[in-house]
């Protein structure tokens, strides 16, 4: 696995450990038909330093969705507070994430025909990548 995809990996495995998460683990790419929360990276800069490492960053949208408003509501919202609050951010073989950013906070975006209320929001992670 590529180490952006071992960041998002790893963002994501701590999202999942927010209060009020329903689903066992959050997806990449699209919305399952029901109840699904999921995230997708959306855009990315770089820039590497003298000794080999660099200085990533990627911005992600987190959506969700469920039959009842409030609970994908306080999910998302209980995702952000983790991620953006958190004292230990994850690191690996590779990388080091040094910042988990809101850039649009979790807001109703309609209601599907299935009556699944859905949910968008936006972060940025920024994180370096070790000399390898």
């Amino acid at each position: 696995m590529s180490i952006i995809n071992d960041v998002l990996k790893a963002v994501l495995d701590l999202a999942a450990s927010a209060p009020g998460v329903y689903v066992q683990q959050i997806g990449i790419g699209a919305l399952p038909p029901d109840n699904g929360i999921c995230a997708q990276i959306s855009t990315g800069t770089g820039s590497p330093f003298l000794d080999l490492g660099a200085a990533y960053q990627f911005s992600m949208v987190l959506n969700g969705k469920h039959r009842n408003q409030q609970t994908v509501s306080d999910a998302l919202n209980n995702i952000h507070q983790i991620l953006t609050q958190t004292a230990q951010l994850p690191s690996g073989d590779g990388y080091q994430i040094t910042a988990i950013e809101t850039t649009q906070t979790p807001s109703y975006l309609g209601r599907e025909q299935n009556a699944q209320h859905l949910y968008g929001s936006g972060l940025r992670v920024k994180f370096y990548f070790k000399k390898g």
